[in-house]
């Protein structure tokens, strides 16, 4: 890193050692301050200057790669670069501050004042040691700083397919280009062929009598690995019994001849990317993070559910417990046919809570279902409605425990499970209850699998992670529910199938209906090969969809 020891006076030389002295003194030096270590960065040339300066930063970028990935495995698990990306882009508006902060002080400022030590300790060194040890040392320890670095980026860049990511950037997709028929009506897109990869739902004649309501509800990190063996999870106890239930009762789309789910795919693995792939049909991109904070929009030329039950004369309402603004949530509903929002801020306007019925998101799920009650009570007064709803208790990195959970299974998040799985089962319950009932479809759905990495840290590597769904209600059936291969994408058209609207060709962007006998897009294609392609850029989305300026 430096050519040359970095000078001091000689006579301060001669006065802390010898002319002869070949070793670092053992002598300790009186207690050094920060203003001995002061005094000597000022007597450097500017030379010795800029290269402690490089050495400084080479330092702290060293140790703030580890930190930063020992944190992200710690709170997030194995999450993609994109995912860290979508989140660093996106503004922070609504964000839990618990996490950014967790991040500053675990992760920068502990960086910061590691890489403030080591520089004082080289100083020390320099101080403690004749000139040929210190250039010794000096040249060592820089060759085993700049290997340290170069192991962190190539470990980095592995764990996250950072490369692999640019890579893919640069590359164009086909898989939504119009494809025109060979003859008879020219200029037109396949309608009901299984051989098309995208279908623009603006093309797709969507049409249906007496069709349902509709309770949407977003599992935070619902996944089916916490399940015992028997029913399709991991866990030798089932903390899931009432959720196991409802499944079998009614329909649930499986990855397997067990219970199971949709499988994780590239831009549908976190929230607000699966809330827009269920939505939409379409993965999320990155660029879309940095276009809500500029352009203050959400995949504009996109159709989707809420589009669609808007045209149909649907009152659509949102319900979290947490901020709307969080990652683009609120423009995502707002812009694409939803009237109404209600989030922790909103609700906090309407009513009052105690200490004990909030977390650091927000609102406890809980308090959430008993107030999604009265708004769903005053939905069905105004005729056909869409319910949607986003739980949080699951979140990362231990779930939240709320008054209502048990402590009887092995660890906390197995609890927070249980929980859920009582409260939503009692919810259901209600539902039943009312009068609406017969007219409405009810959909559960988790959202990715859980990041709270110390919880699974014991899934065998051969076991499929999948999340949760539940149909209930569904003014359609098929037999085939078991050894599925599915993404979030695919619920958007089943969800409006299950509502007894009608498909033209079953098809929607990149969902196929689940109760028609069409191959999924990876069923037909394979799973790799769809993820490659939708890795790549698509300059018909970025126009189209994204329109991206």
């Amino acid at each position: 890193m430096m050519d040359t020891p970095v000078p001091i006076p000689n006579t301060e030389v001669k006065h802390h050692r010898g002319e002869d002295s070949t070793l670092c003194e053992n002598s300790s030096l009186p207690v050094p301050s920060f203003f001995i270590y002061k005094c000597e960065v000022i007597l450097l040339k500017k030379k010795n200057k800029i290269l402690l300066t490089v050495f400084t930063i080479i330092i702290f970028i060293n140790i703030l790669l580890l930190n930063s990935n020992i944190w992200i495995y710690n709170n997030f698990g194995n999450v993609k670069f994109q995912e860290i990306l979508f989140t660093f882009l996106s503004p922070t508006s609504g964000t839990d501050t618990s996490v950014i902060f967790s991040y500053i002080i675990r992760v920068i400022v502990v960086s910061f004042v590691l890489s403030i030590l080591f520089i004082f300790g080289v100083l020390y060194l320099r101080r403690k040691c004749s000139s040929k040890a210190f250039k010794y040392l000096k040249y060592m320890g820089s060759l085993l700083i700049v290997i340290t670095l170069i192991l962190s980026l190539l470990y980095t860049n592995n764990r996250y397919n950072v490369t692999a990511y640019f890579n893919y950037q640069s590359q164009k997709t086909t898989i939504y280009n119009k494809k025109k028929k060979v003859h008879k009506k020219k200029n037109t897109e396949y309608i009901g062929d299984s051989t098309i990869i995208y279908q623009n739902p603006k093309d797709v004649k969507i049409s249906g009598d007496n069709t349902n309501n509709l309770i949407y509800i977003y599992l935070e990190s619902f996944e089916n690995t916490f399940l015992d063996t028997e029913n399709g999870g991991i866990k030798n106890v089932n903390c899931l019994p009432e959720l196991t239930e409802l499944a079998k009762q009614n329909t649930n789309f499986s990855n397997t001849d067990q219970l199971g789910g949709a499988l994780p795919f590239t831009g549908t693995t976190w929230t607000i990317a699966s809330m827009t792939s269920q939505f939409t049909g379409l993965p999320l991109k990155v660029e879309v993070a940095n276009d809500m904070d500029q352009q203050n929009r959400f995949m504009p030329g996109a159709k989707t559910i809420g589009d669609i039950l808007n045209e149909n004369g649907y009152i659509q309402e949102l319900m979290i417990g947490s901020q709307k603004e969080f990652a683009g949530t609120d423009k995502l509903f707002l812009q694409h046919g939803f009237d109404k929002i209600c989030d922790i801020n909103s609700l906090k306007q309407e009513y009052s809570f105690k200490s004990n019925e909030l977390n650091q998101w927000g609102l406890d799920d809980y308090k959430l279902f008993e107030l999604a009650k009265n708004e769903i009570t005053q939905l069905a007064q105004t005729g056909k409605f869409n319910f949607t709803m986003a739980t949080i208790d699951c979140h990362m990195p231990n779930g939240f425990l709320c008054k209502y959970c048990p402590d009887t299974y092995e660890n906390r998040y197995e609890n927070v499970y249980a929980c859920q799985s009582k409260l939503i089962n009692s919810f259901i319950d209600w539902c039943k209850s009312q009068s609406w009932y017969e007219n409405t479809t009810i959909v559960l759905v988790g959202d990715h699998p859980t990041m709270a990495q110390q919880y699974v840290n014991d899934v065998p590597s051969d076991y499929q992670r999948t999340t949760y769904n539940c149909f209930i209600n569904s003014k359609v059936t098929t037999d085939q529910i078991k050894n599925r291969q599915f993404t979030h994408m695919d619920m958007y058209p089943t969800t409006l199938a299950a509502m007894g609207f009608n498909i033209e060709g079953n098809k929607l962007a990149l969902g196929t209906n689940l109760f028609s006998e069409l191959p999924t897009i990876i069923e037909k294609y394979g799973q790799d090969y769809i993820n490659e392609e939708v890795k790549k850029s698509s300059e018909y989305l970025d126009k189209n969809i994204y329109q991206f300026n």
